[in-house]
């Protein structure tokens, strides 16, 4: 689809499709990686005009990091690889793999490990 990813109606979060050409490469930047390289590729579809809200896909190596306060709300659906999620306040562990959908809020602290390589589906709102 053509035009600006803050300016779209209507996007496609197809991973196999063409990429937004505003990729974000690098060591993940959501926590602070304790294990493994956790290297992504963060490529935003969309954006809403006020830049609070953002869909797209997201893909990172193995590794863990260690979330002491997550940015922002998100909904996320799995389609390769396995997360396993550590609530540091609760203690509970959760893992999710391909199909799997998931929720964090804004604040969350705990683990985010992947043990293999992680391809998800996103939508985030930045709460103000």
């Amino acid at each position: 689809m053509a035009g600006r990813p803050e300016t779209q109606l209507l996007v496609s979060l197809d991973p196999s499709g063409s990429r937004s050409g505003k990729e974000v490469k690098g060591p993940a930047t959501l926590g602070e990686i304790v294990e493994g390289s956790c290297e992504q590729i963060l490529d935003v579809f969309m954006t809403s005009e006020a830049g609070n809200f953002l869909a797209g896909v997201w893909t990172c190596t193995p590794g863990t990091m260690k979330l002491t306060d997550y940015p922002f709300n998100e909904m996320a659906v799995l389609i390769e690889g396995r997360i396993i999620v550590t609530d540091e306040d609760s203690g509970q562990t959760r893992e999710f793999g391909p199909g799997d959908g998931l929720a964090i809020r804004k604040g969350f602290r705990g683990t985010w490990t992947m043990p293999e390589k992680v391809l998800k589906r996103f939508a985030a709102e930045i709460p103000k």
